[in-house]
């Protein structure tokens, strides 16, 4: 790469920043071919104005906790790592099982694989899930019911937390609009995240779905915290000290080796 002056570098970090919600110094160092500590000074200033937030490898965006980014904008965005994530979690179904899947658009893209296959019963309360997957009768499907948050198309409120409360559950698929070792897993809305706490309480075994870009990261409101969650599948751009903190809470870990790769390795 050619020689970049530092203001440019450092307009190209924030319109980073602003499509993905978080950076890495590896990550950048290697992209813009500069040394790490030209990177953290970068991000060091940028953050003296109050631009981003620095955490621990990086940055993340200082828009509001409870911004949401719409969710058919976020349909678009990591497809490969998204789909990657969630033929991870379908190899983790069996026959038989009863499942919840939660709304998201990572948990989407499992619905997708699920429209292939039989003998589950999946109840979500995603009204987008549940039309992908009307039309499988070998899929035996129950919507939760509740009142529609119609940019999300998911179903919240006393309804659906009392009918999730009705059904035991093998395996729970959870999005997340964050997941930090601290405050652990959180979402931007009070509504979707009582749900979401619901669903891991009746479970036997709870899955969260979540790429590198959510890792780190803090949302408005909280869900519950990461030792009660089973196993997290997320992508190989994780940070390893992020992955180890996750383990040491006994959190099991999956790494897709790669974004267009249905096969996975536990990050050693």
């Amino acid at each position: 790469m050619k020689h970049m002056p530092a203001k440019n570098r450092k307009r190209l970090v924030l319109e980073t920043l602003k499509k993905n919600g978080g950076i890495k110094i590896a990550e950048l160092a290697e992209n813009l071919n500069k040394s790490r500590m030209t990177i953290t000074r970068d991000l060091d200033e940028l953050a003296d104005k109050g631009l981003l937030l620095r955490v621990h490898g990086g940055a993340v965006s200082n828009i509001s906790t409870s911004y949401e980014p719409p969710y058919y904008s976020r349909k678009g965005l990591r497809n490969e790592v998204k789909q990657a994530i969630a033929s991870v979690a379908n190899d983790l179904i069996t026959e038989g099982n009863t499942l919840i899947l939660d709304v998201g658009s990572t948990t989407r893209e499992l619905a997708l694989f699920l429209k292939n296959r039989k003998n589950l019963t999946v109840i979500t309360p995603s009204l987008e899930h549940a039309m992908e997957l009307a039309i499988n009768s070998a899929i035996k499907l129950i919507v939760t019911g509740g009142i529609v948050r119609m940019g999300e198309m998911s179903l919240v409120g006393p309804i659906s937390e009392s009918s999730i409360k009705e059904f035991n559950v093998d395996k729970a698929f959870i999005g997340a609009g964050g997941v930090d070792l601290k405050a652990g897993l959180t979402e931007y809305n009070t509504e979707d995240a009582q749900v979401k706490k619901y669903i891991i309480e009746n479970c036997r075994q709870s899955i969260v779905l979540a790429d590198s870009t959510k890792l780190g990261k803090v949302t408005l409101s909280n869900v519950i915290s990461m030792e009660k969650i089973d196993i997290l599948i997320t992508d190989s751009e994780a940070e390893p000290a992020f992955i180890e903190g996750l383990e040491e809470m006994g959190v099991q870990v999956l790494i897709t080796k790669n974004y267009k790769s249905e096969v996975y390795e536990k990050l050693a």
